[in-house]
């Protein structure tokens, strides 16, 4: 898993980030990123912290283009 080969590189105490993003920030995004932190949580066996936060998901959905 590239993202384990990547968290292994990071010093102690640094963060890596791992974005997802969507047009109104509330379906694919929060679907694909909760997905995400409970698969590598698994993988990983809790060795490392997961945090999933969502950034725009009280805002209001944008209107179609």
């Amino acid at each position: 898993m590239q993202l384990r080969a990547l968290a292994d590189e990071v010093p102690h105490g640094c963060v890596t980030r791992l974005t997802v993003a969507c047009q109104g920030g509330r379906h694919r995004s929060v679907a694909v990123a909760e997905a995400v932190a409970r698969r590598i949580w698994t993988a990983w066996d809790g060795e490392y912290g997961v945090e999933v936060e969502h950034h725009h998901i009280d805002h209001p959905v944008l209107p179609a283009a």
